[in-house]
C-alpha cells in the first residue's frame, strides 16, 4: 500500500475521532484523549532526545503529563504568564530559524537541556488546548477553529508548494517547504479567518484575522522545529504509530507552537 493511500486512510479514521473529541465528548473523556496524545508525544520527544531505553522514555512521557496536569491546577495568571513567555520562545525560535538555521542543527546542546525543553513544550501544548476549550465561553468552538486553521495552512502550503514552489524556506532544516508554498497557505488562511470572523461574531474582525494568520504562520515553524529535532536526532519520524504520518509528535507539531500562541493571542487581544 502507497504511503499516499496510508496517510488517506489514517487522516480518513482520525478526523471524525477529532472533531467529536473537540466538540462533542464531555471534559473527561476530552482529557482522557488529549493525555494520551501527550504521553505518545513525550515518549517520542523521548526518542528525539536520544534516550535509548524504553522504560526511561516511559518515565519521561509519564514525567510530561504529570507536569501537564499540575499546570492545570495553577492560578490562571500564571498560566497566561506562560503562554506569553512561549510566544516570545516561538519569536526567537523563528527569528533564530531564519537567520541561523545551520547554527541551531549544529550546536551541542545538553542532553538534559533537550530533554527538559521536551518536558515543557509538549506539556505547555496540553495545557494550551485544555485551557482552550474549557476557559472560553465558546471553547470547544475555538479549539475547532485552531485545528482547522493548521489544517488549512497545511494543505494550502501543500499545494500552492507543489505548484508553485521554487525557493525554499529553510533548506538546512526542511529542504520540501517553500516560501511559495507558505504563502500560499497563509492566503487560504485569510480567507478562513474571514469567515471565522462571522462564524464567532467577533466585535474587532481586523486583529481576529491579523491573529489568525500569525498563528497560521507561526505553526509553520513549529514544524521546522520538530523537523530540526529529528535532524539533530538523525532520524526520519518521530515514531510509526500512523501509518503514512509517523509518529503523534510528526502530527502535532504544529500544534505545539500554535496551541500556545493562539491562547497567549487570546489573552492579549481580549477577543474573546
Amino acid at each position: 500500500m502507497s504511503s499516499l493511500i496510508q496517510r488517506l486512510l489514517t487522516a480518513a479514521v482520525l478526523i471524525p475521532v477529532v472533531v467529536w473529541v473537540v466538540l462533542y465528548a464531555d471534559a473527561f473523556a476530552f482529557v482522557v484523549v488529549l493525555s494520551i496524545i501527550v504521553f505518545i508525544a513525550g515518549y517520542e520527544w523521548g526518542g528525539l532526545s536520544e534516550i535509548n531505553n524504553s522504560a526511561k522514555k516511559l518515565a519521561f512521557a509519564m514525567a510530561t503529563l504529570f507536569v501537564a496536569y499540575l499546570l492545570t491546577k495553577v492560578d490562571a495568571n500564571i498560566v497566561y504568564s506562560l503562554m506569553h513567555i512561549s510566544l516570545f520562545f516561538w519569536l526567537l525560535f523563528i527569528a533564530f530559524i531564519i537567520g541561523k538555521p545551520k547554527c541551531l542543527l549544529e550546536v551541542k546542546v545538553p542532553q538534559g537541556l533537550i530533554i527538559l525543553l521536551g518536558l515543557l513544550v509538549v506539556s505547555l501544548t496540553f495545557l494550551s488546548l485544555q485551557q482552550i476549550r474549557t476557559n472560553y465561553q465558546q471553547g470547544p468552538e475555538l479549539l475547532m477553529y485552531l485545528l482547522l486553521l493548521i489544517w488549512i495552512a497545511d494543505s494550502g502550503a501543500y499545494f500552492a508548494g507543489r505548484a508553485l514552489g521554487k525557493n525554499k524556506l529553510s533548506p538546512v532544516i526542511s529542504p520540501g517547504k517553500s516560501i511559495e508554498g507558505v504563502i500560499g497557505g497563509l492566503l487560504t488562511c485569510l480567507a478562513f479567518a474571514i469567515a471565522g470572523t462571522v462564524y464567532f461574531n467577533v466585535d474587532n474582525g481586523v486583529l481576529f484575522v491579523v491573529l489568525s494568520v500569525f498563528v497560521a504562520f507561526v505553526s509553520v515553524y513549529g514544524d521546522l522545529f520538530e523537523s530540526l529535532m529529528k535532524r539533530r536526532a538523525k532520524v526520519k519520524d518521530s515514531g510509526n504509530i500512523l501509518p503514512g504520518h509517523g509518529g503523534v509528535l510528526d502530527r502535532i507539531d504544529s500544534l505545539i507552537a500554535a496551541g500556545p500562541v493562539f491562547l497567549a493571542c487570546l489573552d492579549l487581544s481580549d477577543l474573546f
